[in-house]
């Protein structure tokens, strides 16, 4: 059932990649907006790979198929921060036109990258685990929440400034729904809650996209 899951979301993840792909045209792919696109491969790819693992079975072939899944969550990740700046950049948010924040939302998304390189990728050990009849290689030393956390705060902060100023509740929403399920996913066993809850969050995140796209182009 969890490997069905797995694949499911895989095909979801490439549903909205299409989707963020047509609306890049509109803007451009070298919209800033765009480094969503970049998350979100490395999403189709985490769960295509999670949901192959036991047909591979353990082995290196499967370990090293497994590594690029930290790589693609360490390095991409992070650029989340400069999706929701820019979003409030080209939706016309004040704030967000002066270059401190720019700035900022760079640094931190830099310094969310460099951090997670040598806390976590420059000494990554993987091992294989069972559970719930699917196979992956998880890491070995314990994973850091802070970059989860602050990119969290930053979208839940960006989700209610859309909502103030724009009645935009997607992204608020979404955010909120990662957080809660978060708390509550410890008493569901047995099923891929947290893929689940980062589905619903790049859905919300999506959304957002087509918001600014849209809001953009029809008030030229």
């Amino acid at each position: 059932m969890n490997t069905f899951i797995y694949f499911l979301l895989g095909l979801a993840y490439i549903c909205i990649l299409i989707w963020g792909i047509r609306l890049s045209k509109y803007d451009g792919l070298f919209n800033l907006s765009n480094v969503l696109l970049i998350v979100i491969l490395g999403l189709v790819y985490d769960n295509f790979i999670i949901a192959l693992g036991e047909f591979i079975g353990e082995g290196s072939f499967l370990e090293n198929l497994s590594i690029p899944r930290y790589w693609l969550h360490a390095l991409f990740t992070p650029t989340l921060i400069l999706f929701a700046w820019n979003v409030c950049y080209c939706l016309g948010v004040s704030w967000a036109k002066r270059i401190f924040w720019k700035v900022l939302a760079y640094l931190i998304s830099i310094g969310l990258i460099f951090y997670e390189l040598v806390t976590s990728l420059l000494k990554l050990g993987l091992q294989p685990k069972w559970e719930y009849g699917i196979l992956t290689y998880e890491a070995v030393q314990s994973q850091h929440p802070i970059m989860v956390i602050l990119i969290t705060i930053v979208l839940a902060l960006v989700g209610f400034i859309l909502l103030k100023n724009f009645h935009f509740s997607w992204l608020l929403l979404g955010t909120l729904f990662m957080i809660i399920g978060s708390f509550l996913s410890g008493w569901l066993t047995g099923v891929p809650v947290m893929n689940t809850l980062e589905f619903i969050l790049i859905f919300a995140l999506i959304n957002t996209r087509q918001f600014q796209v849209q809001n953009q182009f029809t008030n030229q």
